[in-house]
């Protein structure tokens, strides 16, 4: 194959990869995964948060938990003091006496305490059930959404490979630094680096050229440069 056809199903193969991959990006199911990834990450960090939560307050209970004992622990001993008949004096039993009011009024405080932050921890603990059925109802969202993706998107993907494959041996097949100046053209020109002459324009930037300029290309080589857009220009042979 010439160098002409060579460049001209070049660019057919690499504006079709242009397509496929557009027709990809604007799936409903891609921009659909994209939402759903990122509605696991908002509730993701939420989770985070709660856990911490729920973490202090379980932190919290133990606490009170811990004093309720020790405070249990001296009542008992100050009970044990006045069953033990050691205790004579009626002021020492009276005093005893205080303190064990005084230890019982303490526990019923923590007590209430614990009831309450137990209270909190038991809705700390419901809210992170809720937010970890939204995560595996997310997680189950996601799988379905890509699953409908690889079945819908599995054909244009297979359409990519084999273009690819082809453009890649074309490709190959160029002259070096043919070759070299399409790969620049392209990149500067988002895949569009070949124009054909035709009535006096180039078919890729749509310009009019001069008489004289296109005179000038129709006397040169089959292959040159556009004067206005600088892409290789397809003068003859097309």
């Amino acid at each position: 194959m010439d160098p002409v056809h060579m460049l001209l199903e070049l660019q057919e193969h690499d504006l079709a990869i242009v397509r496929y991959n557009k027709q990809l990006d604007e799936m409903p199911e891609k921009r659909a995964i994209l939402a759903a990834r990122a509605k696991i990450g908002d509730i993701t960090k939420l989770k985070e948060r709660t856990d911490a939560v729920v973490r202090h307050l379980e932190a919290g209970v133990r606490t009170i938990e811990d004093s309720i004992a020790q405070v249990k622990g001296k009542m008992e001993s100050e009970q044990a003091k006045l069953v033990s008949g050691e205790i004579n004096s009626p002021k020492e039993l009276q005093a005893v006496s205080h303190e064990l009011d005084a230890l019982r009024r303490r526990v019923e405080h923590l007590e209430g305490q614990e009831l309450s932050e137990m209270e909190k921890r038991e809705g700390g603990a419901a809210q992170a059930a809720k937010i970890d059925a939204a995560l595996a109802e997310g997680a189950r969202r996601e799988t379905e959404l890509t699953d409908r993706f690889k079945a819908r998107g599995g054909e244009l993907l297979a359409h990519i490979k084999q273009e690819q494959a082809t453009r890649s041996a074309l490709f190959a097949s160029l002259p070096a630094d043919l070759a070299a100046k399409y790969a620049t053209l392209q990149a500067a020109h988002h895949g569009t680096a070949v124009g054909v002459l035709a009535e006096g324009m180039c078919s890729a930037c749509r310009v009019g050229l001069p008489s004289t300029k296109v005179q000038r290309l129709e006397e040169g080589p089959d292959v040159a440069l556009c004067p206005n857009c600088g892409r290789i220009l397809i003068v003859r042979g097309a």
